[in-house]
């Protein structure tokens, strides 16, 4: 159990180290303003996720990888459930960078209708900003081929 701690705590140094944020509280303000494709001048991924979701942790891993790999775009993580002890974990020890958000006191309908009015609740769900006014959300797991092609970004580097 000590072990497993210790490891939580230099992965939460890693992920400081690489940039990663504390979260901040969401309301429907700052969901709008997120999903706003005019704020995306860079490609953008806005990646919804819960910390009970395995296939979550999935895109997140990829996601992770990938701004490693090619820092021509952003990774913007929502945890569509309340800030708690631990809720950092999942990210942290995935080493996953960017703007962190956890749903804020505001009804959870609400937040979810304000992040995208067609999504239905289903996890996960990823929204893609190309950077140059489009945007594109997609429920489920996600290759490298799909992120970027959803970014605009053909190419490796």
């Amino acid at each position: 159990m000590k072990i497993r701690h210790v490891v939580a705590s230099l992965c939460w140094c890693v992920a400081a180290a690489c940039g990663a944020t504390e979260f901040q509280a969401l309301d429907r303000a700052a969901a709008t303003r997120i999903v706003d494709p005019s704020r995306h001048t860079v490609p953008t991924i806005v990646a919804l996720w819960s910390s009970e979701c395995v296939h979550c942790k999935k895109n997140l891993k990829l996601f992770a990888e990938m701004v490693k790999a090619d820092r021509r775009f952003r990774l913007v993580t929502v945890a569509v459930e309340p800030q708690f002890a631990g809720l950092a974990e999942p990210l942290d020890l995935l080493a996953v960078p960017g703007q962190r958000f956890a749903y804020g006191a505001e009804s959870p309908e609400a937040l979810g209708y304000a992040l995208d009015s067609k999504w239905r609740g289903e996890l996960p769900r990823t929204i893609f900003f190309d950077g140059k006014g489009g945007k594109t959300a997609l429920s489920g797991v996600v290759t490298e081929a799909t992120v970027r092609s959803s970014l605009g970004l053909q190419t490796n580097p």
